[in-house]
């Protein structure tokens, strides 16, 4: 077999960016195609460039998010110039051509010309207020405590961080309180969280409810019945997809998280919402499904399987815990999951779970696993359990 014409590749890579495919599936693995293609080729200065300064990339994001940039240059039909931009937004212009000219290097926006920039497909998506939260949410709630792993794991021999009292967070902020009761004071925080997760995971082509029938299980439910308890749920936003995939279910739909959460929930038609604190106690007996997303993973495995027995005690023979979660593989982990999973070491002493890890954790907690499908690349999956007999 001949070698590979690096000329002709580079041409088809070239069409590609003029011309992107409009079929998610191959854009998905080009992207990881072309991702490990860089890998090969990339010259040692440049790694260690990427390595090196890669948190300017969100530090400078926050700056332009701040000055409204992204949104700026989203909403313009035309190019705008780094001193019309300087002007509008109270910023120096040399400052402002600086911030523009990094952010066009790494492909943030575009440059069209000297001093003139417009939106690419990123300047569209960092504009994205879902989004904007969530560069402020890593920047303000995350980064401090990343600064602090290389310590704090030294200083614990490099053990896997298992205490929320005692993690890389205490360090950076201070604090002896746990990171959830410390955001307790950080409204704007917990606000920016809410709308972070909703653009993360509200807009996703497939969810929870593709691979697992709530109707089915639901089946014989009159109005009075409570089919669905959301636990530690946000704002609402799985309580809204469920009514609106699934509008012909009967039965009673619960929200619950913390009084200062709910205050903030959605309004969605049909949903009752209540503040509780999940540690105290689950006060809805015998729902059909419960449901937990993204929850176990904020907690190492000894409060996990605390949580995991107080909503047994609430559930009948009749009733099923939905986990949605990422099932991170043994083998073969998706980046993002990787991403995440050093996330929650960092701030909470917590972990994104390989499959052994979830088998072995619903073993200890003494649940039976009734189905699990995974509905998404990263590895995001349904774990259905339920109380073992």
């Amino acid at each position: 077999m001949g070698s590979i014409d690096a000329t002709q590749v580079l041409a088809g890579i070239k069409s590609l960016i003029a011309n992107p495919p409009e079929d998610k599936a191959v854009r998905l693995e080009l992207y990881e195609s072309l991702k490990d293609l860089s890998n090969v080729i990339e010259d040692p200065h440049d790694t260690i460039c990427r390595v090196v300064y890669s948190p300017l990339n969100l530090t400078f994001s926050v700056v332009a998010s701040d000055l409204g940039l992204f949104e700026l240059l989203a909403k313009s039909d035309q190019p705008l110039t780094v001193e019309n931009l300087a002007k509008t937004q109270n910023c120096d212009a040399v400052l402002m051509g600086r911030i523009l000219r990094f952010l066009a290097a790494q492909g943030f926006v575009k440059e069209v010309d000297e001093d003139i920039f417009t939106a690419n497909n990123i300047t569209h998506t960092l504009s994205k207020p879902g989004f904007a939260a969530g560069l402020r949410h890593n920047f303000q709630g995350h980064m401090p405590s990343l600064t602090k792993v290389p310590q704090y794991l030294a200083d614990t021999n490099y053990a896997n961080p298992s205490d929320m009292m005692h993690s890389a967070f205490q360090i950076a902020y201070q604090t002896e309180l746990p990171a959830f009761v410390w955001a307790l004071s950080q409204p704007k925080m917990v606000e920016d969280l809410n709308l972070w997760m909703g653009a993360v995971y509200g807009d996703r082509p497939t969810t929870w409810l593709d691979v697992y029938d709530i109707s089915k299980h639901c089946e014989g439910s009159g109005p009075e019945d409570v089919i669905f308890v959301d636990i530690a749920g946000g704002i609402g936003h799985q309580c809204a997809l469920l009514k609106a995939k699934r509008p012909e279910l009967k039965g009673r739909l619960v929200l619950e998280d913390l009084p200062m959460v709910i205050s903030q929930a959605i309004s969605t038609p049909g949903v009752e919402s209540f503040g509780i604190d999940m540690w105290q106690g689950q006060p809805i007996k015998g729902a059909k499904t419960y449901y937990m997303r993204m929850i176990l993973h904020d907690y190492p495995d000894e409060k996990a399987i605390a949580l995991l027995k107080i909503t047994a005690e609430a559930m009948s023979a009749d009733s099923v815990l939905v986990i949605d979660e990422l099932v991170v593989p043994n083998k073969g982990a998706h980046g993002h999951a990787t991403q995440f999973d050093l996330t929650m070491l960092a701030s909470l002493s917590s972990v994104e779970r390989t499959e052994k890890q979830w088998n072995s954790l619903l073993e200890s907690a003494d649940f039976k696993v009734l189905e699990k499908k995974t509905y998404a690349p990263t590895g995001e999956s349904v774990i259905v359990v339920v109380p073992r007999a």
